[in-house]
């Protein structure tokens, strides 16, 4: 409910200090599939900056209102295909449907590369369309085209595992049966593109390494100001426990140690890197794709004795009004000393939802 972004950066910085209220957003999660554009469909985005522009900030519009704890956002959503793109692989883009690349690298290939980051530096694929993009974004809120209120943030810069599936495709599975040493060596390609990619971004918005706003695809986001990074591991959540600790950890860590700490996201149900993922010094907080796949008092029993922060969406269970919603989520995470920044499902009324707010503030202020 507070309207001034200064306000709502040192509404952020008490809630991480642990002497403020949690955060509360109304917010769906991000659409990957599905209708889930305004004015322009994705084909047309991905022609045209200036239209990758006007349907981000439409979109952030409803969030002006300030009536939540959401910072107003804005990104170039072109899909989990931005950084592979600047390898030179072709992208598919549909009208409703993000992109996926057309065509992969062998292991082989990729890992002969001999200078990965190349496409990053010289803004190759669809990184120099989102270069002109955040750009004009940049330009049009200088001239007060667009309201000062609304914050950029990195695009989708996904995870180091994620990035050597996406550009090698399933030959990264069996690999790691029959030549591990290779999956290690693209694991450091991928390190190399996510590092190169995520500072382009960082530096072109003036963001500090060790800080940044972010907001999960959504219209309006949180403030970190001990997090400088979101990486999204997907593809981690489909091996094993101790793959994940050979292939995907070590790598973690190397990417979000530039940035103080990190963001980590992943969908599907894996107990083994949830646990590993809590446990991790350098992450800072978690957002789950699929929460309901968790049992919410192990979830926040997790987050609490590990000081994690968990970040997400969760949902009323059916007939659950939503003060009962609220009061039952702020009980659990109280109960195990879980700290929250909720997404809670949109509701209509503006008083509404300011009465939502303060009952959520209310129940997490600390004593």
């Amino acid at each position: 409910m507070i309207h001034d972004p200064q306000k709502k950066f040192a509404f952020f910085e008490s809630f991480w200090k642990g002497e403020g209220p949690f955060p509360l957003l109304f917010a769906k999660p991000h659409l990957a599939k599905e209708k889930n554009y305004i004015l322009y469909n994705l084909e047309e985005q991905h022609r045209d900056p200036g239209k990758l522009v006007e349907e981000a900030v439409k979109a952030a519009e409803p969030a002006l209102a300030g009536i939540d704890d959401g910072i107003p956002a804005f990104r170039t959503d072109l899909g989990t295909t931005l950084f592979p793109s600047s390898l030179g692989l072709r992208v598919a883009v549909q009208k409703e449907v993000h992109p996926w690349l057309r065509d992969h690298l062998t292991l082989d290939q990729y890992i002969s590369l001999r200078d990965v980051t190349s496409g990053i530096r010289e803004e190759k694929g669809e990184i120099g369309h989102a270069v002109k993009a955040y750009r004009l974004f940049l330009h049009r809120k200088a001239t007060g085209s667009i309201p000062q209120e609304i914050l950029p943030y990195v695009p989708d810069n996904q995870g180091i595992f994620d990035l050597s599936h996406i550009i090698v495709g399933t030959e990264i599975f069996t690999a790691l049966i029959d030549t591990p040493e290779k999956v290690h060596r693209a694991q450091s390609q991928s390190l190399k593109l996510y590092l190169s990619g995520t500072r382009l971004f960082k530096a072109l918005l003036a963001e500090s390494e060790t800080s940044m706003f972010h907001a999960h695809g959504m219209i309006s986001g949180v403030w970190f100001p001990h997090t400088g990074a979101r990486i999204s591991e997907d593809s981690c959540s489909l091996i094993s426990d101790a793959m994940i600790e050979e292939f995907c950890l070590p790598y973690i860590r190397e990417a979000l140690r530039p940035f103080g700490r990190g963001f980590l996201h992943f969908c599907g149900r894996h107990e083994g890197f949830l646990s590993t993922v809590c446990q991790e010094p350098l992450i800072s907080t978690l957002n789950l794709g699929n929460p309901e796949l968790y049992d919410l008092e192990e979830l926040f029993r997790l987050c609490g004795s590990t000081d994690t922060v968990y970040f997400g969406h969760l949902d009323p269970e059916p007939d659950e009004s939503m003060e009962t919603f609220l009061e039952r989520i702020a009980g659990v995470s109280l109960r195990h000393k879980a700290r929250v920044i909720l997404v809670a499902p949109p509701v209509d009324g503006v008083d509404r939802k300011r009465s939502l707010v303060n009952l959520w503030h209310r129940l997490t202020k600390p004593v």
